[in-house]
C-alpha cells in the first residue's frame, strides 16, 4: 500500500484527489492495525498473567501407571505393557498415558507416554528402587511437569498387604504395604504414610482424582484414610487379586472416564472380566483344583476420600458403645466373620461392616452405617476369589454371606494373636492417621 500511495503523489493529482486517496488508505490501515491488536489480545487471552499457557492448553487428564515390577510379577508386566498399548488406541490428544516401569535386569527403569498403541518420550530412571518413597515421588514430580493436565490419576501395579507396616526405611522388611523390590537380592517395601508423603510431595499444588491400585488388599480404612488428602478416590480390593490383575486394555479407557461415577465402569469392567475370563478359561486359574472357580471374582471397593472424616468420627462413636468387647480379654466376636486376609495362620483384614454389624446394636450400627455408605458409594462383592492360602480357601468354603452384608472394605481390630508380630502390629497400627481418631490405646492396646 505504501507503494501504491507514492505513485498517487508522484503523479501531481489534484489536492482534492490526494486527500481522498490518503483518507482511504488510513481507513485500510486503521482496520489493518486493528485487527493485528486484535490477534494479539487473542493470544493474550490464551495465556495467564505470567505469560504460560492456560487450561485450554493443557490436557485433561494424565493418569500414571506406577509398575513395581522387580519381583516374581515381573513376567506378567511386558503382556500388561501390550494391554496399556491396546487401550491407548482408544484415547485422544488431551489424555496422557504415562508408565513407570522397574523390572529385573534392568540396567534402568525408565519413565515414558504410551501413545497410539506405542511407547514414546521414554527416559532413562537411574535410581530404579520402586519401592523407595523419593522415587515415587520424583516419579510423580516428573509427571505433573512434564504431562500437566487438569486431573490426574495413579496406578498402582505390584504387590500389596494392606496397611502392614516397618520401621520407615527402605531396607529389608517383610510385612510392609507396597512394592516389593528385590532388585538386589533383598526385599524392599514402601509404607502407605511414606507412600502418602511421596504422592503429596511430588504433586506440589495439584491433586489426584484416583488412586487405582492393582495389587493385593489396598482397599482398606486405614491406608484410605492415610491416603485422603492425597485424591479424591481410592479403588481397590481387600483381598488378594489374580496374577494377571487388571486387563489393561478394557480399563485405560474407563481411567480417563470424566464423569462423576467414572468408578462404577473401573469396578465393573474389572470384576466382569474376571467373571467372564474364569468361565471361558476353566483350567487356566487355579485354587484348591482347576476348574472349580465358576463364579468367582475379584472383590471391589471405591473409597471416597471427602467423606472419610465423617467415618472415622462415626466409627470412633460406634466402637464406644463396645467398649468391653474391645479390650484385651473381652467378647469382641469373629465367628463367621469375612475377613480377606492371613499372614502365615493369622487372620487379619476383617470386613469392616460385616464384623461391626455383627458386634454392635442395631440402631447404633444404622446411624453408622449411613456415613460408611457416602463413603463407600459403590462396590462388588464376590464371596470367593482367587487365592494363595489354604487356610482362607477353607474359610471361604463355609462363608454364607450376600453382597448386602458386607462393605467390601477391610479393617483392623487389635487383638492378642498380632503382639507376636515383629512389628508388634497392635502398636503399628498406631502410627497411621485413622487411629487418632480411633485411639487403640484407650482400649488397652
Amino acid at each position: 500500500m505504501g507503494t501504491n500511495i507514492a505513485i498517487i503523489v508522484g503523479k501531481s493529482l489534484p489536492l482534492r484527489i490526494i486527500l481522498i486517496d490518503f483518507i482511504f488508505f488510513m481507513k485500510k490501515y486503521i482496520l489493518l492495525l486493528a485487527a493485528i491488536l486484535l490477534m494479539a489480545a487473542c493470544d493474550k487471552d490464551a495465556n495467564n498473567d505470567n505469560g504460560t499457557p492456560d487450561d485450554t492448553n493443557i490436557a485433561e487428564r494424565t493418569v500414571l501407571i506406577y509398575m513395581a515390577a522387580d519381583n516374581n510379577l515381573s513376567w506378567l508386566a511386558a503382556n500388561d505393557l501390550e494391554e496399556m498399548k491396546e487401550g491407548s488406541l482408544s484415547l485422544n490428544k488431551q489424555q496422557n498415558l504415562v508408565v513407570y516401569v522397574d523390572m529385573p535386569d534392568m540396567k534402568s527403569s525408565y519413565i515414558a507416554r504410551i501413545k497410539d498403541g506405542e511407547v514414546v518420550d521414554s527416559t532413562v530412571v537411574s535410581d530404579g528402587n520402586s519401592a523407595d518413597p523419593a522415587v515415587l515421588e520424583k516419579m510423580m514430580r516428573y509427571t505433573c511437569e512434564k504431562y500437566p493436565a487438569k486431573s490426574y490419576g495413579l496406578g498402582l501395579w505390584g504387590h500389596a498387604t494392606g496397611w502392614t507396616i516397618k520401621n520407615d526405611t527402605v531396607v529389608y522388611a517383610a510385612t510392609r504395604a507396597y512394592g516389593i523390590d528385590t532388585g538386589d537380592y533383598t526385599s524392599y517395601w514402601m509404607n502407605i504414610p511414606s507412600m502418602a508423603r511421596a504422592i503429596s510431595n511430588g504433586l506440589g499444588n495439584e491433586h489426584l482424582r484416583f488412586i487405582f491400585a492393582d495389587c493385593c488388599n489396598f482397599a482398606c480404612i486405614e491406608s484410605a484414610y492415610e491416603l485422603r488428602n492425597v485424591t479424591d478416590y481410592l479403588i481397590g480390593s481387600p483381598a488378594e487379586i489374580p496374577d494377571p490383575g487388571a486387563p489393561y486394555n478394557l480399563i485405560i479407557p474407563q481411567l480417563f472416564n470424566t464423569s462423576d461415577t467414572f468408578y462404577q465402569k473401573v469396578i465393573d469392567t474389572y470384576y466382569d472380566f474376571y467373571i467372564d475370563d474364569i468361565k471361558a478359561r476353566p483350567n487356566y486359574y487355579y485354587n484348591e483344583n482347576s476348574g472349580d472357580l465358576a463364579g468367582y471374582s475379584v472383590p471391589l471397593s471405591v473409597i471416597k476420600s471427602s467423606e472419610l472424616d465423617n467415618l472415622a468420627q462415626a466409627t470412633a462413636q460406634l466402637l464406644s458403645t463396645i467398649h468391653s468387647k474391645l479390650v484385651p480379654g473381652g467378647d469382641m466376636s469373629y465367628n463367621g466373620a469375612l475377613l480377606y486376609a492371613y499372614y502365615g495362620t493369622i487372620k487379619y483384614a476383617y470386613d469392616m461392616y460385616y464384623t461391626l454389624n455383627m458386634n454392635t446394636a442395631q440402631t447404633d450400627f444404622d446411624t453408622w452405617k449411613s456415613a460408611f455408605t457416602k463413603a463407600v458409594p459403590y462396590c462388588r462383592f464376590s464371596q470367593k476369589w482367587l487365592t494363595q492360602s489354604t487356610n482362607l480357601i477353607y474359610d471361604m468354603n463355609h462363608f454364607n454371606i450376600t453382597s448386602n452384608e458386607c462393605g467390601v472394605v477391610s479393617m483392623f481390630f487389635p487383638g492378642n494373636t498380632y503382639q507376636i508380630i515383629n512389628p508388634n502390629w497392635n502398636l503399628a497400627i498406631q502410627r497411621f492417621q485413622w487411629n487418632n481418631v480411633i485411639r487403640w490405646q484407650q482400649y488397652g492396646w
